[in-house]
């Protein structure tokens, strides 16, 4: 079926070979031909316009519930699909864990933590950033947070070799939920029912005060557990690995960067800007709404393509050129609106450390490879091994 305002010769095909290794071609002719382009194979409106994806991202007409409820028919039980008041009720559980001021108290322990991951790279003469550091460093920081041991794993990471191939890696130890990369929900339940037992200042143990006073119940304290947990994992993981590998393919930008180590934050945010993990979330019409002169029908669900809108023309200059001084940035890689993503605040800090880290320790940081390959989906896409060397 073919919607009002859709162009015919125009197809959007993500997850092919060919748009895992570089979308932006991709979103490019759909921003220039279609930006509000209906999408049979998708069911959804592809929006890829800056305006239309902040615009439907912050306007009350369009929900986030547009994923089935994890628990309850017809009741979200994560902040993620949740729209107010519900939202701000399971939010607010949590919020100031993830303010600046708590995220900066972090700061010496991200260190500690960081130093301690990429301690081994010296004596092998290099590492894979996605396994030693990128994926161990955000999973060690939130389990800290929770008040979660941290479970028993044995890491056999990918580390360099000297003629630029990768050693065999992998994890066992933990109990994985099925096609993640995560602890199962049983993980996450038993870790509350050992917290309830002694309560502990820290992120469940604050969830469980919340349900004490009746404002959550047991399968949203889960929920959010489990929630925060994954939300935070692969996307940080990607944002380093993603944005070493920019930097690490942009040496004006790394000599810069170099020279001047205070630029670390705005090119964390260029980093974001230009090559975010996180391409798309959905909405749902609860009303008919004209978008940018395309009627969208009440029902109708919505990607949000904020990859695309990041390299908007509109809004950024030679948007396609990494320029880590950039600025103004206003890029939505973590979202706008009242569901922007609650722990940008803790990913920056994270990203930041670690890339200054790297930069610092390791003058002579350098690919040891070009054949990295891209992992993931139209909704999170990135890096799955980034192996460098560093001598």
């Amino acid at each position: 079926m073919l919607r009002s305002g859709a162009m015919p010769d125009v197809v959007f095909l993500p997850n092919t070979p060919e748009w895992l290794a570089d979308p932006y071609p991709s979103y490019r002719e759909l921003r220039e031909r279609d930006p509000v382009h209906w999408s049979d194979a998708l069911g959804h409106w592809v929006l890829t316009r800056y305006d239309d994806v902040a615009f439907a991202l912050k306007d009350e007409r369009f929900s986030a519930a547009n994923r089935a409820p994890q628990r309850r028919l017809n009741r979200p039980t994560t902040m993620v699909t949740a729209d107010p008041p519900e939202h701000a009720r399971l939010r607010k559980s949590v919020g100031h864990r993830f303010s600046l001021t708590s995220v900066n108290a972090l700061r010496p322990r991200i260190q500690q933590i960081v130093d301690g991951l990429i301690a081994g790279a010296e004596p092998a003469g290099g590492m894979d950033v996605v396994t030693q550091l990128a994926r161990p460093l955000p999973r060690t920081v939130m389990l800290e947070l929770m008040g979660i041991p941290e479970p028993e794993v044995v890491y056999r990471p990918r580390v360099a070799e000297p003629h630029g191939g990768v050693a065999d890696g992998g994890m066992r130890g933990v109990p994985l939920a099925p096609g993640t990369a995560m602890p199962g929900e049983d993980f996450f339940a038993e870790a509350i029912e050992k917290h309830r037992e002694e309560l502990t200042d820290d992120l469940l143990g604050e969830l469980l005060e919340y349900e004490g006073g009746h404002r959550l119940t047991p399968e949203e304290v889960l929920d959010t557990a489990v929630i925060l947990y994954g939300a935070g994992q692969e996307t940080t993981a990607k944002m380093i690995s993603n944005g070493l590998y920019h930097l690490l393919r942009n040496p004006d930008q790394l000599a810069k960067l170099r020279a001047d180590p205070d630029l670390i934050e705005a090119a964390v945010e260029e980093l974001l800007r230009y090559d975010s993990p996180v391409h798309a979330i959905t909405r749902r019409a609860i009303e008919d709404v004209d978008m940018g002169g395309t009627p969208v029908r009440a029902g109708d669900k919505l990607l949000c393509v904020l990859a695309a809108a990041d390299r908007d023309p509109a809004m950024f200059p030679q948007p396609d050129t990494l320029d880590i001084e950039r600025n103004p940035n206003p890029h939505i890689a973590f979202g706008t609106g009242i569901h922007a993503c609650l722990g940008m605040t803790l990913a920056r800090v994270e990203i930041q450390i670690a890339l200054s880290t790297l930069l610092s320790r390791f003058p002579d940081l350098r690919l040891a490879t070009e054949d990295v390959g891209w992992e993931g989906s139209f909704i999170i896409r990135g890096l799955r091994t980034l192996p460098v060397l560093i001598r």
